[in-house]
């Protein structure tokens, strides 16, 4: 459907002068092309970039309706978060096969290699034999666990946001991350201090969600919420707690809704924290009245955060 998308777009354009080969370079299974055309050759390499990116890269808008509560777990002023991205990235490793002027226009062919992460991982950086500390939340994501069997090593990676995209980072190497390879890096985990759970798996529009959290000892207890495109949010903040409790609780009214009106699924994280003393979450944005905006792409500095903490983590899917 992009394809076709593409080219009805460029269909006054391309009707008098298109080269032959437009929209028809052959490729191997494991590889992307991406066709662009521009008044410079600029703009035909980041048409054809773009082209690329939106393949790959997620380029939906999901929503979900939240109402809040304040840290003494009452009722709020009932407010809305509307959580919405869209692919505007640079993206390394593209190569312009087929450059052409045709009059005042410019047409680019590119290709992208994409295959699985892993084995395009362990070609940039060579065989590793040497095992190094991970991340505590890393090391146990689907990603990781693959890229380690891959690697025959455990390395110290991290996640980074560059280019408007997600990269996966060792020492100087740096490879982007596809949307299905992102959500790899979603994952459920339990510690022993803190148990979190929701009352479903699987949501749909105007499902109810809910969250049980279970503790062994009196604590703090802080909520947070990683969208699918990787930006964080703020759900309750340093609530005491004595004993295991539901958030919200399901005789209130205040609940969380969800809706996702775009008709692909997506997934989420949420994230509980347990802690004897209050956290500092102040670089992380509360979700309230007003949108998480392009500074909440703050999923790496939360991966840092949870590194030696009491947390537990909870996957879900929404059709």
């Amino acid at each position: 459907m992009k394809k076709l998308l593409l080219s009805v777009l460029f269909v006054p354009l391309l009707a008098l002068a298109s080269p032959e080969w437009m929209f028809k370079i052959e490729h191997e299974k494991t590889q992307i092309i991406g066709y662009g055309v521009g008044s410079t050759l600029r703009e035909a390499k980041q048409s054809a970039m773009y082209d690329i990116i939106n393949f790959i890269s997620v380029n939906i808008k999901s929503k979900m309706a939240i109402s809040s509560s304040d840290v003494n777990g009452k009722a709020s002023n009932s407010s809305s978060a509307n959580l919405s991205t869209s692919s505007q990235a640079q993206l390394s490793g593209v190569e312009f096969i087929k450059i052409t002027q045709e009059g005042n226009l410019w047409y680019v062919g590119a290709v992208y290699d994409n295959s699985p992460f892993e084995v395009k991982f362990e070609r940039l950086i060579g065989p590793q034999t040497k095992d190094e500390v991970q991340n505590t939340y890393l090391k146990k994501t689907t990603l990781i666990c693959t890229l380690n069997n891959e690697m025959q090593a455990s390395l110290n990676y991290s996640i980074i946001r560059q280019n408007n995209l997600w990269q996966l980072k060792y020492d100087k190497y740096l490879l982007a991350l596809k949307q299905e390879d992102f959500y790899k890096l979603f994952s459920t985990q339990h510690s022993k201090s803190i148990h979190l759970s929701a009352n479903k798996e699987v949501y749909k529009e105007k499902d109810e969600m809910y969250f049980n959290i279970q503790h062994k000892t009196p604590g703090f207890i802080s909520i947070l919420y990683v969208e699918h495109n990787g930006k964080v949010g703020v759900l309750l903040e340093n609530y005491p707690s004595q004993h295991n409790f539901k958030y919200p609780d399901i005789k209130d009214e205040d609940m969380f809704k969800v809706s996702n009106p775009y008709k692909k699924t997506i997934y989420e994280l949420y994230v509980a924290i347990y802690s004897k003393s209050s956290l500092n979450l102040q670089e992380f944005e509360n979700i309230g009245d007003s949108y998480l905006d392009e500074s909440s792409y703050n999923f790496d500095k939360l991966i840092k955060f949870l590194d030696k903490k009491s947390f537990s983590t909870y996957t879900i899917k929404i059709k």
